[in-house]
Parts: C-alpha cells; structure tokens; sequence
C-alpha cells in the first residue's frame, strides 16, 4: 500500500491530526505529513509539528489518500488552490478523501462531495458552506472513497473508519486501545 497523505495548516486541531495518525500507523498504514504553508507547522492549541514535506513537493500518484485534519486550518485549505486541485485529483482517481471536523468545507470547495452524505463540525459557519452533500449527525460517515468525521471527539471514530476503509481489524485494535 502507498502512503495517505495527511495535510497539515496553521490552526490545525491537534487531536483532529494526532488520533488518526495514531490509529493509521498501529494499523501497519503508512503515513506522510505535509505542511501547506511551512513544514513547521503550530496548531490551534500551540502544540508544533514537523511535516514531512511541503504540499509544493506533493507527486499525488505516490499516494493512496489525502486526509485534511479541521479546525481553523479548515479555511486556509478551503481557499488553497494547491489543496483543492489535490483533492480533485485523489478523488478523480479512486483514492481516499477524507476531512474532519470543519475541513469538509474544502471538499465542497474542491467539488467533490456532489450528493454524498457527510458529517462535520456541528456550526453555521461550517454546515451553511456545505451545500451539495447529505449532512449525517454522527461521529464519522464514510460514503465510497469519502469519510468525513464530526470534531475534535470523533478523532477515534474518524481513525478507525479510515482503518476500516482499508480493510484492517480495527475490532481488534478497538479492544488494544480500551475502545471496545
């Protein structure tokens, strides 16, 4: 399997990122982080981390999905032209898309969430911007190659649905983690 690819913005929620991760990499899934404006990259709650690479120096055909933690990095990817057209283009070809929390909102943007069903960060200021797609109040909604998670405490949910995607056992893992 080809790495995901997970971006990484300034305001990012850490939890959104790190539980994921976490979850992806207990998996045995490979994982690459990438900095959209700097590969040192602070959160929303002052926590740093180092990506892998720059979004600049992403080759989207080395990857077998692109996944956008929230918070207020969420409008930041929302109008980066670089993230949209990755986003595209992971979709256009099969792969994993998937967003959290308020990072659903550059899926509309991206065009990809055409009659899908979603979840997201419960706000007006989220929920008004996304329009084409079926909003789900659960803590992560996987429809095909799309999984969205709702926030912060869905980090989990939204982690082994990503596991899930992939075929792994995450009933296992559940259990490893206290989860089950």
């Amino acid at each position: 399997m080809k790495p995901l690819l997970v971006l990484l913005a300034p305001g990012f929620e850490e939890i959104e990122f790190s539980a994921p991760v976490d979850i992806l990499r207990r998996l045995e899934i490979p994982v690459v982080t990438a900095g959209v404006k700097g590969r040192l990259v602070e959160g929303a709650h002052g926590i740093k981390m180092q990506a892998d690479m720059l979004l600049v120096d992403v080759e989207p055909a080395d990857y077998d999905g692109v996944i956008l933690p929230g918070g207020a990095a969420s409008w930041l990817l929302r109008d980066t032209p670089a993230v949209l057209k990755l986003v595209r283009t992971m979709h256009a070809a099969e792969k994993l898309v998937a967003a959290i929390c308020a990072a659903p909102i550059a899926l509309e943007a991206a065009g990809v969430l055409t009659d899908r069903k979603v979840t997201c960060y419960p706000a007006d200021a989220v929920t008004n911007d996304i329009k084409s797609a079926t909003l789900c109040d659960a803590p992560a909604v996987t429809d095909g190659n799309i999984i969205t998670g709702r926030g912060p405490g869905a980090a989990l949910e939204f982690g082994f649905a990503l596991g899930a995607y992939f075929g792994k056992d995450v009933a296992t893992l559940r259990k490893e983690m206290c989860c089950a």
